[in-house]
Parts: structure tokens; C-alpha cells; sequence
């Protein structure tokens, strides 16, 4: 059963709303998914050296990733409801204050307790935005629009995981990796500068949403199937995002400022895969590309497998550069579908809907951190590589099952 409500009044009152006062809404929606990644990943390229300061195991330094992402996977859970049933300008102020306190926090922690700390405050801040993107998008643009607008909120969640270990590393270059921590003080403040001027207050659903609700999401074949694809997905590109600067410096030998080069292929593969997608999906259906993306996804993913398997002196990156482009244009392409079916078959519970999907993707990218780090440390990184191989077979096994029992969309 679709769930309605009243999800008329915020898609009416964005689509009558002038040009400028949309581009106020998708600019606020683009600025969240881009400062999302933005914070997860500008780090990146200094894990060896922040292992080093803090005195503790590369293990730990994944810990404080994993921490961001599980703060932003629970705390979307709350804030989606909040946003399909109050104002999103509030929410969404006090969210960019708190993502500014937890980053100026991050700068001046004395050890991993305290990073840890600032690194939940941050992501319950940055949690707030991502709901209101979500929303945002899902009431400025109709169906047929919609993919290529959340290929938009996904390009900029890609953009941001790009730029950031490119301009992470060279802060850190300069000023250590305490620098990064500074520069993402100063987007937040600037964020909610921005939303306190300009970002217009507009009427929301005022629906309630209860465990039922959730249920609800969760059970639907398709939408279970999207969620499983998520989770599994960004397992399998933060298991990458992890362990690459290792592998590169203590394998190959490669000096760590190149890690910042190679973290951000991935994102920026993802970035080129969902512009695709999101048009691929308003032409031929979420639901077919969902399936085409999910397929493929575990097939793209073993050259990388390939490649951890070969790391050593003298072996050519060029090889890890097109293994990592092809799996993040692949799965890429599924990741625009995914967001535009969970908001189509619950257009009431919109925010909800959307960041339930956002949340299985911060699952998976909290629980890659730690366990290919261990799985590094007690095994070796083909082996936890080839477990994030299997994490994306199951996944896409689960979904296609998922899939054969879902009605089309329109019946839903």
C-alpha cells in the first residue's frame, strides 16, 4: 500500500515557488550532500600521519570514520521524521550549528576520546542537512524529473568525497590534519549563514510517523531491495576508501600524498555514474536500473580484489586507477534509482523514506572501516576485499529475489 497523507502540500508549494526560491532548495539539498562526504573523507589522505599523533592503531583512526557514519545513519533516522512534519529551515539551522561546534571540537582534540566525540557531534549536525536534501529534491521535482535531481544530490555527495582527501591533503600538507578540521568549521558556518538568509520557511507534511511506517518502508520488496543495495554498495567502497592509503604506502611504497589522489577517484567515478543513471532512470524506470546497477556491481568489484592481491613495489597504479573508475561508475549509475524509488512509493513520508536509504548506506560505510581493518590486521587485505565481494553478491542475490515479488511502482 502506498502511504499518501498529505504529501500535496510541501510538492505543490515547492513547484509553484519561483525559480529563485527553487534554486534556494536544490542548492541547499546539493550543499548538504556535498558537505556530508565532504566531512567523511577529507581526512583520508592523513591516516598514517593521524595514526602517528594520536598514538593510536590504524584500526582506531577507521574508528573515527565509522563514528561520523554511524551518528549520521542513526540520527537521519530521527531527523526524517522531524523534517515531513516541522518546518526543514529550523532543523536544518541547528543541525549546521551543531556540525560547526563538532568540527571546531575536532581541531583541538589531545587523543582519539576525544575526536571520537566531536566526530558524533558532527555527524548528528550533518544529519539534519542530508534529511532536508532528501525532501528538498523530492518536493522540487515531479517523477519524470526526479532521477536526474537525485543523480544531482548524489554528484554532490560523489563531488564532495572527491575533492575532500585532494584538499584534505594538501591542508595537511601545510597545516597537519588538525588544518582540516578548521576548513570544515569555516563550510558550516558559511552553510548556516546561508540558511539563516536565504533558505525560505515552507509548509511540511505535519505527518506522523510511527514504527508501523518504518515497518512499512522496510518491507516492501522494492524498497527492501533498494536498501540491501545501499548498504552493500558503500560497504564495499569504504572497505576501498580504508584500506587503500595503506596499501599504497606500505605495499607499493608510494609516497602518502598520493593517497589523496586515489581516494578521490572512486567518488569521482561514482559522480559520472550517477549523472547517467538519474537520466537512464526518468527514461527507462528507477526499478530497471536498480536491477541492471545491482547485477554488475559485484562483477566490477573484482579487479579490485585483483589488484589487492598484486599490490607490491614496482606494481603499476594504473591498473588499481581502472579497476576502481569501472566499479564506481557501475554502482554509480544504481545510486540516483535507489533514492527516486523509496521517495516515489512513499511520497508522504518523503524525508523518512529517503534518509532510511541513506541511512543503509551509512551502515555500510560505518561497518567497512573497522572490519576491513581488522580483517586487514588479522587476515590480509585481499581478505577483506574478497569479503566485501561476497557482501555484494549476497546483497544483489537478496534484491533479486526482493525484485521478482515487487509490483511496478505506479501499483504500488
Amino acid at each position: 500500500m502506498r502511504v499518501t497523507g498529505s504529501s500535496a502540500l510541501p510538492e505543490a508549494h515547492a513547484r509553484s515557488t519561483g525559480a529563485a526560491a527553487r534554486r534556494v532548495l536544490v542548492g541547499a539539498a546539493l550543499a548538504a550532500g556535498f558537505l556530508r562526504a565532504f566531512a567523511q573523507m577529507i581526512y583520508s589522505g592523513a591516516l598514517v600521519s593521524m595514526s602517528s599523533d594520536l598514538h593510536t592503531s590504524p584500526a582506531g583512526i577507521g574508528l573515527t570514520i565509522s563514528v561520523y557514519g554511524l551518528s549520521v545513519a542513526v540520527c537521519q533516522i530521527i531527523f526524517g521524521p522531524l523534517v515531513d512534519r516541522f518546518s526543514s529551515k529550523w532543523i536544518l539551522g541547528a543541525g549546521m550549528l551543531l556540525f560547526t561546534a563538532g568540527s571546531w571540537w575536532g581541531q583541538a582534540a589531545a587523543g582519539l576520546a576525544e575526536l571520537l566525540a566531536a566526530r558524533c557531534l558532527q555527524g548528528v549536525g550533518i544529519a539534519a542537512a542530508v534529511a532536508v536534501g532528501v525532501a528538498s529534491i523530492a518536493d522540487a521535482y515531479g517523477p519524470g524529473q526526479r532521477g536526474y535531481a537525485m543523480g544531482l544530490f548524489t554528484m554532490s555527495n560523489s563531488l564532495g568525497a572527491s575533492v575532500a582527501p585532494l584538499l584534505g591533503s594538501a591542508i595537511a600538507l601545510w597545516f597537519g590534519w588538525r588544518g582540516d578540521f578548521w576548513a570544515l568549521a569555516a563550510c558550516g558556518l558559511v552553510v548556516l549563514l546561508l540558511v539563516l538568509w536565504q533558505l525560505p520557511a515552507r509548509p511540511a507534511p505535519a505527518q506522523r510517523v510511527g514504527l508501523q511506517a518504518l515497518l512499512q518502508i522496510v518491507r516492501l520488496p522494492a524498497t527492501a531491495a533498494a536498501l540491501a543495495f545501499g548498504c552493500a554498495q558503500y560497504y564495499a567502497i569504504y572497505t576501498y576508501h580504508a584500506l587503500l592509503p595503506f596499501m599504497l604506502v606500505q605495499r607499493m611504497r608510494m609516497p602518502e600524498s598520493w593517497a589523496g589522489v586515489f581516494q578521490a577517484l572512486l567518488p569521482l567515478s561514482v559522480t559520472v555514474g550517477s549523472l547517467w543513471g538519474g537520466r537512464l532512470a526518468d527514461r527507462h524506470g528507477a526499478l530497471r536500473i536498480l536491477q541492471g546497477s545491482a547485477a554488475l556491481g559485484a562483477l566490477a568489484y573484482s579487479p579490485l580484489l585483483v589488484v589487492s592481491l598484486l599490490a607490491a613495489p614496482g606494481f603499476s597504479p594504473v591498473w588499481a586507477a581502472l579497476a576502481v573508475s569501472l566499479f564506481g561508475i557501475v554502482v554509480g549509475a544504481g545510486f540516483p534509482a535507489q533514492l527516486s524509488l523509496m521517495v516515489e512509493h512513499f511520497p508522504a513520508l518523503r524525508a523518512t523514506a529517503g534518509t532510511l536509504q541513506l541511512f543503509a548506506r551509512a551502515l555500510g560505510s560505518t561497518l567497512a572501516p573497522v572490519l576491513a581493518g581488522l580483517l586487514s590486521q588479522r587476515g590480509s587485505q585481499p581478505l577483506a576485499y574478497g569479503f566485501a565481494l561476497l557482501v555484494l553478491l549476497g546483497s544483489s542475490a537478496f534484491g533479486r529475489l526482493q525484485l521478482q515479488r515487487s509490483p511496478l511502482p505506479n501499483s504500488v
